[in-house]
């Protein structure tokens, strides 16, 4: 029988010792500049130790320390330093330390508060939508709505030009079902916001993405800069069910690889299975892809009974795609109350 010397492996795993494994900075200002903390290790061991990786994990955190052999019995400095620019509120950094005298990386820690700064009007409004208007953002993406209910959001603006400036939002693209309310005239050096509600009704015969573009006109200037937003139509759930007898959509692969296809030809994947492991009827209420050149079997209205499951076939016309690269993404919506959407990638290479 094996025997393994247990404090042997607890030697070599402290073999690099350091003061200490954690570092509070307190309470930092976010514009006052990096702060750093200097920890100080030692080789406890009889051999030369090598620093062979750190990983911070973050942009934010660096560190600083000799790549040099640590000779046996010798000691050092490991730095590590935080920058708390655009970083504001509570944080805990991890630094993984691996060396040649342990597999498992040595771990440190870093925390602090970083005290926010007072930003400009152009960083909490960088959209410019020119005329002295500008918007906290351009784009806001809603989860899901469910029929019957309605999902709400806020955007601030910010005129900041010293006269009022009439703002008119016209539809690009409209799902119909998305409501934007904002004052038709922003009064000089004023800010505000502007709602967004996206609203399903509960016999509306509409399930999946909801897509909505807006050009817009200041003082009856088009802007160079669109709104846009979207949402998920999808069942209203009663959360009170029976577990047993809701369906449970299951789509094992999130890729469909066509690999190398050649130009102008066709080709079938049939490798995907959508089971349903619940107790209800799975039913398919949307199957969204672009359609150049794709087609999917699966289709809205689609039924999958409790236990079973269907094969999809894809098919793909390459005639239909520009050589190289191609992908194409398909989102199934369901009325599986926890997972409604699940999402796939196709992709292929078209070549000569």
């Amino acid at each position: 029988m094996m025997t393994i010397n247990l404090m042997n492996v607890s030697a070599q795993q402290k073999s690099l010792d350091f003061d200490a494994s954690r570092w509070d900075f307190g309470d930092i200002a976010e514009d006052g500049g990096k702060v750093e903390h200097t920890f100080i290790y030692k080789n406890n061991s009889s051999k030369p130790i090598v620093i062979l990786n750190v990983r911070t994990g973050c942009g934010c955190t660096s560190s600083q320390y000799s790549r040099k052999p640590i000779a046996a019995g010798a000691s050092g400095e490991f730095k590590v330093v935080f920058d708390p620019m655009n970083r504001p509120g509570r944080f805990v950094k991890n630094i993984n330390i691996t060396t040649s005298a342990a597999d498992e990386p040595v771990g440190l820690w870093i925390e602090g508060n970083v005290l926010p700064r007072k930003k400009s009007v152009e960083e909490q409004y960088p959209f410019d939508l020119g005329g002295g208007v500008r918007l906290e953002s351009n784009f806001h993406a809603f989860s899901y709505v469910a029929r019957g209910e309605s999902v709400e959001a806020v955007i601030g603006w910010a005129n900041t030009s010293k006269r009022d400036v009439r703002i008119r939002l016209i539809p690009r693209e409209s799902s119909g079902l998305v409501q934007v309310d904002i004052p038709d005239v922003l009064p000089a050096g004023e800010k505000g916001v502007m709602t967004v509600i996206y609203k399903v009704e509960q016999n509306a015969p509409r399930y999946g993405t909801l897509n909505d573009v807006f050009d817009i006109e200041v003082d009856g200037k088009p802007s160079r800069t669109l709104f846009s937003t979207n949402a998920v139509a999808v069942d209203k759930f009663d959360r009170e069910c029976d577990d047993i007898s809701m369906p449970i959509a299951v789509v094992p692969k999130k890729y469909i690889k066509f690999a190398e296809v050649k130009h102008s030809s066709v080709v079938v994947d049939e490798s995907l299975k959508v089971a349903n492991e619940g107790g209800g009827d799975l039913i398919i209420r949307a199957v969204e892809y672009a359609g150049k050149g794709l087609q999917c079997s699966l289709k809205a209205g689609d039924i999958v009974k409790a236990g079973k499951s269907v094969t999809v076939k894809f098919t793909l016309d390459s005639s239909e795609c520009d050589y190289g690269v191609w992908t194409d993404r398909v989102r199934i919506i369901t009325n599986d109350p926890v997972h409604p959407m699940q999402s796939l990638r196709v992709t292929a290479i078209i070549v000569d």
